[in-house]
Formats: structure tokens, C-alpha cells, sequence
């Protein structure tokens, strides 16, 4: 009975657990959406000022050295540039992206700024989507298995003796 109840209560913290994910996916992607919006305006203005001076990107950047304010600088510029090009390029496959598949590009290749950005403002939720209930099925389901797993482990040994003596 009791070891019953303790996989019901792995199944249930897994489910509610996995049912974040959805709702944790939507603020990352707003997030990234913030993040590029804002970097797509520091990009531009280092641009305009680029030509304003009659040169290109590269020029201006290979300029911002001698002292080491302008060194660091140029590493904070040269870094927003290329964090603004990989977002612009991932962001709207995740746009377009279900709940599973936004999942999946989250797990696979997060940009580490956005994340903890969304970790820190994301507050759970109760499930309200077929796909939170989805997840949160799914979630109950591993929770479960892994508890009854953790709970299986310790009387292994025992159990393996017992039946090797039953053998004999």
C-alpha cells in the first residue's frame, strides 16, 4: 500500500512538472522575441553610425581598438551582432513550432541568456491546454515508472538472493 501511494506521488509531481513545459516554452520563445527585438535595434544603430562614417560592420569593428574600454567594446558588439544573427535565424522556426517541437528546440539548443531570463520570470501554472494535459500525462507516466524504479532498487539484492537460494 505504501509503496503504492509513493508511486502515485511520483506520478503526480512528474505530471506536474511536465506540465510546465508547455506554458515555459511560450515565455522562452517571448523572450527570445524581446531579446531580438532589442538587439536588432543595437545592431542597427552601430550600422548607421558604421556608414555614417563611410565604412562597413567589419571596418567599424576592426576599428574599436587601442585602449581597453574600446577592446571590450568591440567583443560586447562583435558578440550582440552574432547572438542577433543566430536569433534571427532560429526564431521563427520556434514561432512556427507546436508545443512539442518548441519543446524539443528548447532542450536542444537554448540560448543561455533567454533561459535564465524566463526561468527567473516564469511562474507555474495549472494545466488549461490539450497540450499541458498532454505533457502532464506523459509526466505522470515517467514520474511513476521512475519512482516505482527508485523503490525497486533497494530490495533487488535481496530479491536476487532469494531466488538464486531458491535455485540451489
Amino acid at each position: 500500500m505504501i509503496l503504492r501511494a509513493l508511486t502515485l506521488a511520483g506520478g503526480i509531481i512528474g505530471a506536474g512538472i511536465a506540465a510546465q513545459g508547455p506554458g515555459f516554452a511560450r515565455a522562452y520563445v517571448f523572450e527570445l522575441e524581446a531579446t531580438a527585438r532589442t538587439l536588432s535595434g543595437v545592431v542597427s544603430k552601430f550600422d548607421a553610425a558604421a556608414s555614417a562614417a563611410g565604412i562597413d560592420r567589419e571596418a567599424a569593428l576592426a576599428r574599436l581598438r587601442g585602449s581597453a574600454l574600446l577592446e571590450r567594446r568591440r567583443i560586447d558588439l562583435a558578440r550582440n551582432i552574432e547572438r542577433h544573427a543566430v536569433l534571427e535565424a532560429d526564431l521563427p522556426r520556434l514561432q512556427r513550432a507546436g508545443p512539442f517541437l518548441r519543446g524539443y528546440y528548447l532542450l536542444r539548443a537554448p540560448d543561455g541568456e533567454a533561459l535564465r531570463a524566463t526561468a527567473q520570470e516564469f511562474s507555474p501554472t495549472a494545466p488549461h491546454s490539450r497540450a499541458e494535459f498532454i505533457f502532464a500525462a506523459i509526466g505522470f507516466i515517467a514520474g511513476a515508472a521512475f519512482a516505482r524504479l527508485l523503490l525497486w532498487l533497494p530490495t533487488w539484492p535481496a530479491r536476487y538472493r532469494r531466488r538464486r537460494a531458491l535455485r540451489s
